[in-house]
């Protein structure tokens, strides 16, 4: 499961409180994998179960007391041996919700059709405009963590999502064209 391989990936870089996991999930990885904090919280207590993640709490006088997890030797093994596995059976495996509601599309008006499709584009714009925004922040995000080569790979993933979501609003766009032909 993606999701506790990608905080181990995050813990990899630096020990982190749930909050901290959270707000990076949010601003880096969110646009490939969605979590929700409770998502989050429960796959630590997992992880936790594992050996592969540990914590600590921090006593703070003049704030709440925090809990910070750390990435454990064993979690370290299974992280790599995660990123090494080259078997794509499950990557392969496609939904996509947007896709069976055009699908079934001819049971709604066409103008229905075409304002989903509307909304799909503005959609897709602003997690483009959210990437954007993202990017900037690469820097600061490195320079906390105290790696330099990591901007490579992260550069990596939002070029995908910068191409992903262009090209949604391309399909969206002759989608809505084909549309317009139908309805005369």
């Amino acid at each position: 499961m993606p999701l506790k391989h990608a905080i181990l990936g995050l813990l990899n870089y630096a020990d982190m409180t749930g909050y901290d996991i959270d707000r990076y999930f949010k601003s880096s990885i969110a646009f490939f994998w969605y979590a929700q904090t409770s998502q989050i919280y429960k796959e630590l207590n997992t992880l936790m179960k594992h050996h592969w993640v540990d914590s600590q709490v921090v006593y703070q006088s003049d704030k709440p007391n925090k809990k910070v997890f750390h990435i454990t030797e064993e979690g370290k093994v299974e992280l790599h041996h995660w990123l090494a596995d080259a078997d794509l059976t499950e990557i392969m495996k496609y939904k996509n919700p947007l896709l069976m509601k055009i699908f079934f599309s001819s049971e709604i008006d066409v103008d229905q059709t075409m304002r989903l499709l509307e909304k799909y584009i503005r959609e897709c714009s602003d997690i483009i405009d959210a990437m954007n925004d993202d990017i900037n922040k690469i820097p600061e995000f490195e320079k906390a963590i105290q790696k330099d080569n990591e901007s490579f790979y992260w550069g990596m993933t939002m070029t995908y999502g910068f191409m992903y979501y262009q090209n949604e609003i391309k399909w969206a766009n002759w989608c809505i064209d084909k549309l317009k032909e139908k309805i005369g």
